[in-house]
C-alpha cells in the first residue's frame, strides 16, 4: 500500500543531529568545562621496574590539572586518580621520566600532572650473605643457668639496592630471658645491622628466610624444678554454656627428678576433672599426676581448680502481627497489616528452653486522630519476653489502610406492657 506522504530520509537524519547538537551546545552552556588544580596530592607509582633493579627514590606524590565539567570537581576525591611513572627499559643511574595521570571518573576529560617529570634513582639488585646473632635482653631466673643460644640458619641472605646491602654486616634477633625459667625454642624476626650496629630500615631490603629459629637453653641447676599445672578437663558443659579460663590454685608445683627427666617437664597435669553438664561455677580438690621418673616435692600435693562457665549469646526472629491502638471509632482496619520481624538475644539456655509465641510480644502502631485512607505509621514494639533482649525489628514502618466503619444501627424503644389490673 502506498502511503498519502513521502518520508525524507535525509532531513529526519538532518532534523536529529541538530537536536543532539543543541542539547549539548545548552548543556555546555549551563555546565561548562574549567581547568583546575586539585588541592591534594597523588602518590606516584613506578611500575615496569625491569629485573635487576629497584627504586631508590623515596615516593614522591604530585599535584594534578583536570578538565571536567564544573558540577564534577565537588565529588573528585585523591582516589578517583592514578598517577604512574613507566621504568620501561630506565638503566642504573639517575633517569627523567614522564609521569601519566589518569582519573577513574568518566566525566573528566584530561588530568594533566605538574610536575610532568620526576627524577627517579636506580640501583642494581645485589644479594649479600651476612650471619645471624642473638641477642639475649634480661637475665633468666636465680637458680637457672643460659647455655649457648643456637640459630637456625646460623647465616641469612640480604637483597636489596646495592648501596644499601653494602652496608649490611649481620642479623641480630632479640630474644628475651629476663626471669624466663623454661628453655626457649621460637621462630625470631631479625634486624639488619651495619659495622656501627645502626638498623638499615628500607622498605627494599628483604632477608631470606624471613625468620629464623632460636634455642636458648634455660636449666635450673639443681634437681629440682618448678612448673605450672595444667587441668586434664574432660567433657563439656551443658548446652549453652562455655568453658571459662580454668583457675588452678596453686599454679605451679616443684619437681624431684634427675636433670634428663627435669628438662623436658614443663607442666604437670591433674587428675581427670569431668564437667560434663555443669552450668554453674564447680570447685573441686583435685589431685597431680607428675610424669613418669619424677616426683612431686610435696608428697600427695593437690590443688584447688576453679572451673566457671558463662552463657552463650543467642538470637532469634520471631514474626508478629501489630495492633493498631487510638483507632477512632469512625473507622476500621480495611484488612490485616503486614508482619513485623522482631529480632531478640538472650542467654542460650534461656532461649532453647523457652517457647516462643507472637503473643509474647506487643507490637502496635498508633492511629492516633486518623481517619479513612492510607497512611504509612511507624511500628513501636513495646513488649519482649523478660529476660531477653530486642535487637532490632523491621519493617519499621507499616502501610494501614483504613476505612469508614459501618454505622451502629439506632435501638428502637419498645412499648413497656401495661400491668394487669388487680381485683379490689
Amino acid at each position: 500500500m502506498r502511503l498519502p506522504f513521502t518520508i525524507d530520509l535525509g532531513r529526519g537524519a538532518f532534523a536529529l543531529g541538530l537536536a543532539v547538537l543543541l542539547y549539548f551546545v545548552t548543556l555546555s552552556e549551563t555546565n561548562p568545562f574549567d581547568q583546575r588544580e586539585t588541592n591534594y596530592s597523588v602518590p606516584v607509582q613506578v611500575v615496569n621496574v625491569p629485573p635487576g633493579l629497584v627504586v631508590t627514590t623515596p615516593q614522591q606524590s604530585v599535584r594534578l590539572w583536570v578538565t571536567a565539567p564544573q558540577n564534577v570537581f565537588t565529588r573528585l576525591q585523591p582516589e578517583n586518580f592514578t598517577a604512574q611513572v613507566d621504568a620501561t627499559g630506565a638503566a642504573a643511574g639517575d633517569t627523567q621520566l614522564p609521569i601519566s595521570a589518569s582519573s577513574t571518573d568518566p566525566e573528566v576529560r584530561s588530568v594533566s600532572p605538574d610536575p610532568a617529570n620526576l627524577l627517579l634513582h636506580l640501583e642494581e639488585v645485589r644479594d649479600q650473605v651476612v650471619p645471624v646473632r642473638a641477642n639475649l635482653q634480661g637475665q633468666a631466673a636465680s637458680g637457672y643457668t643460659v647455655g649457648t643460644a643456637a640459630v637456625d640458619p646460623p647465616r641469612i641472605t640480604v637483597t636489596g639496592a646495592a648501596s644499601l646491602v653494602g652496608r649490611a654486616s649481620e642479623a641480630v634477633v632479640d630474644v628475651n630471658i629476663d626471669h624466663v625459667t623454661v628453655s626457649i625454642n621460637g621462630a625470631f624476626t631479625p634486624r639488619i645491622l651495619d659495622d656501627r650496629g645502626n638498623d638499615l630500615k628500607d622498605l627494599n631490603l628483604r632477608a631470606s628466610p624471613q625468620s629464623v629459629t632460636v634455642q636458648v637453653p634455660i636449666t635450673q641447676q639443681t634437681l629440682y624444678k618448678q612448673v605450672g599445672i595444667r587441668p586434664n578437663i574432660q567433657g563439656q558443659p551443658a548446652p549453652g554454656y562455655a568453658l571459662q579460663p580454668v583457675e588452678v590454685n596453686p599454679p605451679t608445683t616443684t619437681l624431684v627428678g634427675d636433670s634428663a627427666s627435669l628438662e623436658a617437664v614443663n607442666f604437670v597435669d591433674t587428675a581427670p576433672i569431668d564437667i560434663s553438664g555443669i552450668s554453674s561455677t564447680v570447685v573441686r580438690n583435685i589431685a597431680l599426676s607428675p610424669p613418669p621418673r619424677t616426683l612431686l616435692l610435696q608428697d600427695g600435693q593437690t590443688v584447688t581448680v576453679t572451673m566457671r562457665v558463662t552463657t552463650l549469646p543467642m538470637t532469634q526472629t520471631v514474626r508478629v502481627a501489630p495492633s493498631v491502638i487510638n483507632l477512632s471509632g469512625a473507622v476500621q482496619l480495611a484488612h490485616p497489616l503486614d508482619l513485623v520481624s522482631v529480632t531478640i538475644s538472650g542467654p542460650a539456655p534461656t532461649l532453647q528452653n523457652l517457647t516462643l509465641s507472637p503473643n509474647d510480644f506487643k507490637v502496635v502502631v498508633d492511629a492516633s486522630g486518623k481517619g479513612p485512607g492510607r497512611y504509612t505509621l511507624d511500628v513501636k514494639v513495646q513488649q519482649v519476653p523478660a529476660g531477653l533482649t530486642m535487637e532490632d525489628f523491621t519493617p519499621k514502618q507499616v502501610q494501614v489502610d483504613l476505612e469508614q466503619a459501618p454505622a451502629t444501627p439506632t435501638p428502637v424503644p419498645q412499648p413497656s406492657p401495661t400491668p394487669a389490673s388487680q381485683p379490689g
